[in-house]
């Protein structure tokens, strides 16, 4: 369902204000020289700045909904339903970049051939490093370079995995919305790209409002590390707090991806113990959400 705003409904007032600034106009000509081609010419640029001005006002409101809660998207082969998340210590803070490259970019430096990458989180687990990331592809403007950003993105995943399907242009056509991001979710391990990845549709900046999904990463193709969980947030949250059933708690904090208007954080998994409770807090401390059912270890 889209939320745009369409100025159109407006047109007959609109026209019939043009035509009295035409009335008003005419009066001021002398009538042995009446300019009736510059009259009818400055009308119409004062009516289409007039729906200029209706129109960015109707893109005003719609970024101002933008982070609502209808689920959008493919949400990867590990979906949020079936999440293994914890620390690799009983009490731990996943480490979230203090500046990650590529973040807080402007709409204006939009490419949907070159991904927004941001480190998200990074920790340690049975003496290997590992780092989780976010891939923000921004929307593509026509069905054609959809089909190319696919192939992109695709080249890229199957590097790491080669059971990645091929793209196909009917799913591209089929799938295409301009007003949708897409935001690839990975992890490497000592440096190198894992093959478990996941990809989600994701609102951009001014489109109808939308949730993002998470993704549990390492269960379909394990790794030297215990499973890496990546997700989403609206952009009010500034920290989540999970706890353990098994005790202590892991604290993420949720970073900036380029413009996408929301957050990104990431955390360990904790062998052996389901999560309790997740809890997402606001700047001001407040508790926004705390869930108990969806971060579990099977």
């Amino acid at each position: 369902m889209s939320n745009e705003f369409l100025p159109g409904s407006a047109e007959s007032g609109e026209d019939r204000a043009a035509v009295r600034a035409l009335g008003d106009l005419a009066e001021s000509v002398e009538i042995e020289a009446v300019p009736y081609d510059r009259l009818v010419a400055g009308g119409r640029r004062r009516l289409r700045r007039r729906r200029l001005l209706t129109a960015g006002v109707a893109a005003a409101l719609v970024v101002g909904v933008a982070g609502g809660a209808a689920v959008i998207g493919e949400r990867g082969r590990q979906a949020v339903s079936t999440v293994v998340v914890a620390a690799s210590s009983p009490a731990t803070t996943v480490a979230a970049p203090a500046a990650a490259a590529g973040a807080g970019a402007s709409a204006a430096a939009r490419d949907p051939f070159k991904p927004v990458r941001v480190k998200v989180a990074e920790g340690t687990a049975s003496g290997h490093t590992w780092q989780a990331w976010a891939a923000l592809w921004p929307t593509a403007p026509s069905k054609q370079d959809a089909l190319k950003q696919a192939l992109l993105l695709r080249e890229e995943r199957y590097a790491a995995n080669p059971e990645v399907k091929p793209v196909s242009r009917q799913d591209v056509d089929t799938n295409w919305d301009a007003r949708l991001d897409r935001v690839n979710y990975y992890y490497t391990v000592d440096g190198r790209r894992q093959a478990d990845d996941s990809v989600h549709a994701v609102s951009a900046p001014g489109g109808f409002p939308a949730a993002v999904g998470g993704a549990s990463l390492g269960l379909h193709h394990p790794s030297a590390v215990p499973p890496v969980v990546i997700d989403g947030v609206n952009s009010e949250v500034t920290k989540v707090v999970i706890a353990w059933k098994t005790g202590g708690t892991t604290e993420a904090v949720p970073v900036v991806v380029g413009d996408s208007p929301f957050r990104y954080f990431a955390v360990g998994a904790k062998p052996g113990s389901d999560a309790a409770t997740v809890t997402y807090y606001k700047a001001d401390g407040s508790v926004e959400l705390t869930k108990d059912y969806w971060l579990r270890t099977s």
